[in-house]
């Protein structure tokens, strides 16, 4: 597996807890909407030197190229060689491209400053990010996310917020889980590091660090429910 995969992989894991860190104020929303773009565009530039090491994100005219170029070029790698998923790949797309639109007005214009971003506008991105990832890196993606960090539990959490745009049902399931999780897991008692409660952001942190993938599984199995 390429080592510049994990790395990219523990990035994407550190733009993750920077939302769930601030997701409760949204403090850090549009901050995480923009790094995530970013990573759309590293994770497409790492496939293509995969795919062929001497691939350069230059023009002949010495220019970088521009996101859509790269966009194409991955669209064109996917065409050739794993055709079974250019729908996919192509709907993926489309909502990066949108994002990077929405992305590129925080920065271009004074007057769309106060732009807003919302939780599902995160959410969303991070959950296309991370099958964008999948589809492209296959086994090696999910090898790399299996061993970063906590970004399989947060991933999980990212898939049920999003489920829970669809059915509500699922966030009391969720806040459920959390609040009776032990505040200490390696001693089990009830007086330990969690001085937060559910929906706090810090106590939410705490039990993803702590839980592991007993919390994970229990956090998977609502997705089923």
């Amino acid at each position: 597996m390429n080592p510049t995969l994990t790395y990219l992989v523990d990035e994407i894991c550190a733009g993750v807890e920077i939302y769930y860190t601030g997701r409760t104020g949204g403090q850090y929303l549009k901050t995480t909407f923009v790094l995530c773009d970013d990573y759309s565009e590293l994770i497409s530039k790492l496939f293509l030197l995969t795919n062929d090491p001497e691939w350069t994100d230059k023009k002949p005219n010495n220019q970088f190229r521009n996101y859509h170029d790269i966009i194409r070029d991955v669209k064109a790698v996917i065409t050739a060689k794993m055709a079974i998923h250019l729908q996919k790949v192509n709907g993926l797309q489309d909502a990066m491209i949108n994002r990077r639109k929405r992305r590129n007005d925080f920065f271009h214009s004074a007057g769309l400053l106060d732009l807003s971003v919302a939780s599902r506008n995160c959410v969303e991105a991070f959950c296309d990010l991370l099958e964008y990832g999948e589809i492209l890196f296959g086994t090696d993606w999910r090898t790399a996310l299996e061993s970063c960090r906590n970004l399989a539990t947060l991933e999980v959490m990212l898939q049920l917020e999003k489920l829970a745009f669809s059915d509500p049902s699922i966030t009391p399931k969720v806040n459920k889980i959390l609040q009776d999780w032990p505040r200490n897991t390696q001693s089990n008692k009830k007086k330990g590091v969690h001085v937060a409660e559910y929906p706090e952001d810090l106590h939410l942190r705490l039990c993803v660090t702590c839980g592991g993938k007993v919390l994970r599984d229990k956090l998977r199995a609502l997705m089923t429910t």
